[in-house]
């Protein structure tokens, strides 16, 4: 894809800003920051900057040739996109674990138009389906549904598992439509990971600012971080390359699966699920349920329109 800005030397400012959303962006399941990257037109850029982490600018690395490195790896562009991320982290954590208190229904209606309206922009993206493309598409759907009616996934600690949904969960930067969220909440980790955690940091980080002690620090959250971000890290570095190769190699059949998957797995975020309360048939009218459904629609209208304009921005950049 032609890029009608080089983003690389962009703004720094610039740069973090769009870092920021795009890390906000990321914690929303249903939407990836991936998506977002093409709509603003940087995606090529920052797929073409995380290759460039190989064993050849690595050796720069570890030798102490931090300029060589930065210029291999567009370090500017990565560097300040990176910290837009890391910010939003701290702030959109605690706006995220304020609703999720106290208006759940709403806030889980939300993921799910998002992830509703997704799976319609890749259903929309996706042609030629033969009978190979079936068969993925029914693989993908027969795991989401397993999924869904088996067990639940419970909140799980283990280093090892935590290691894992932070190397998976990167799918959201590099493959678009496929949501890192939306894994996390699968896997039973999407509370414990980015907000508890989150916010756990947040108040250590206030605690050693403001040299109070005022705040109940978890430590074993923080040892939880930094291990997810260990797993975020060489996930990006594996995952980005071999993602972006099956991508272009097989993207037909990549979409294949992600719908199916997703198509699979939509009961584990149905709203009703997530909330302590029973409807019977002479609630199903009320405020909260019409309200809710409200929200779901706005939802996937939001996510068709991210999809115009990003084929309206796509077909003005190639002209």
């Amino acid at each position: 894809m032609r890029q009608n800005k080089n983003w690389i030397n962009s703004n720094s400012i610039e740069v973090f800003l769009h870092g920021l959303v795009m890390g906000t962006i990321n914690k929303l399941p249903g939407i990836s920051g991936g998506l977002y990257a093409i709509v603003i037109g940087f995606y090529s850029d920052l797929m073409l900057s995380i290759k460039k982490i190989n064993k050849e600018s690595l050796k720069d690395l570890l030798t102490f040739r931090l300029s060589l490195f930065s210029d291999k790896i567009n370090g500017s562009f990565l560097l300040f996109l990176s910290m837009g991320m890391i910010v939003s982290y701290f702030t959109t954590s605690r706006l995220l674990d304020f609703m999720l208190y106290n208006y759940k229904l709403y806030v889980w209606s939300l993921f799910f138009g998002l992830i509703l309206g997704s799976l319609y922009v890749i259903i929309k993206r996706t042609k030629n389906t033969n009978s190979l493309k079936i068969i993925i598409f029914l693989i993908g759907i027969s795991f989401g549904l397993i999924l869904s009616f088996s067990e639940p996934m419970i909140e799980n600690r283990s280093l090892i598992f935590i290691f894992f949904c932070g190397f998976i969960s990167i799918c959201g930067i590099t493959l678009p439509g496929l949501s890192g969220s939306f894994l996390l909440i699968l896997l039973g980790n999407y509370e414990l990971l980015l907000i508890d955690s989150v916010n756990n940091l947040y108040n250590f980080i206030i605690s050693l600012i403001s040299n109070q002690s005022t705040y109940i620090i978890d430590y074993e959250l923080i040892n939880i971080l930094i291990i997810f971000f260990l797993g975020s890290v060489l996930g990006l570095i594996i995952l980005s390359n071999f993602l972006s190769f099956i991508s272009k190699k097989y993207p037909l059949h990549l979409n294949h699966l992600i719908m199916g998957f997703v198509s699979g797995t939509l009961p584990v975020v149905w709203p009703w699920n997530k909330i302590d309360i029973e409807i019977n048939k002479t609630e199903l009218l009320n405020f909260q349920t019409i309200f809710a459904f409200l929200i779901i629609l706005l939802s996937v209208i939001l996510i068709i329109y991210i999809n115009h304009s990003v084929d309206k921005k796509n077909l003005r950049i190639n002209r």
